[in-house]
C-alpha cells in the first residue's frame, strides 16, 4: 500500500513539474513595444466600454488597428506574450509599465480637465465683470443725459 501512495506521488508531482522550454520567437516583440501595445489595448478596451457605438459607426476594428500600427501580426503577438508570460518577473515589469502609462495618461486628463474648469470660471467672471461695467456704464449714461437735458 505504502509504494503504491509512494508511486501515485511521486506520478502526481512528475506531472506537476513543467518541462516547457520558453524558447525565443524568432519574430519577438521587444518589451517596449508589448508595453506600447498592451497600452493601447487598454485604451481600446475601455473606449469600446464607454463610446462602442462611435467605434463601430466609424468602421474601426481595433485588433486590426494595433496590429498595423505596430505592423504584427496575431500570431507574433502570441507567441510574444506567451513568451513573456512564462518569465513572470518580465510580464510584471510589462504589465507594471503598462500601469505607469495609464497612471500617467490619467493624471494628464485630469489636469487638463481641471485646467479647463479653472479658464471656464475665470471667462466667467470675465463676462460677468465685463456685463456689470456695461450696465454700470449705461446708468452712467442715462444719469448723465438727464443732467445736460436739465
Amino acid at each position: 500500500m505504502k509504494r503504491v501512495l509512494i508511486i501515485i506521488f511521486v506520478l502526481n508531482l512528475n506531472s506537476c513539474y513543467d518541462n516547457v522550454d520558453n524558447e525565443k520567437p524568432q519574430d519577438l516583440i521587444s518589451e517596449e513595444n508589448m508595453v506600447n501595445i498592451i497600452y493601447d489595448m487598454s485604451l481600446i478596451n475601455v473606449s469600446k466600454g464607454i463610446n462602442k457605438r462611435i467605434i463601430e459607426n466609424n468602421g474601426m476594428r481595433p485588433k486590426s488597428y494595433i496590429l498595423n500600427k505596430y505592423n504584427i501580426d496575431s500570431i507574433q503577438f502570441v507567441n510574444s506574450n506567451r513568451y513573456y508570460s512564462k518569465d513572470l518577473q518580465k510580464y510584471l515589469m510589462i504589465y507594471e509599465k503598462v500601469l505607469e502609462n495609464l497612471e500617467i495618461n490619467r493624471k494628464l486628463i485630469s489636469d487638463s480637465i481641471d485646467a479647463n474648469k479653472l479658464n471656464k470660471s475665470k471667462r466667467s467672471l470675465e463676462i460677468i465683470a465685463a456685463d456689470s461695467m456695461r450696465i454700470e456704464m449705461k446708468g452712467l449714461d442715462k444719469n448723465n443725459s438727464k443732467i445736460i437735458r436739465n
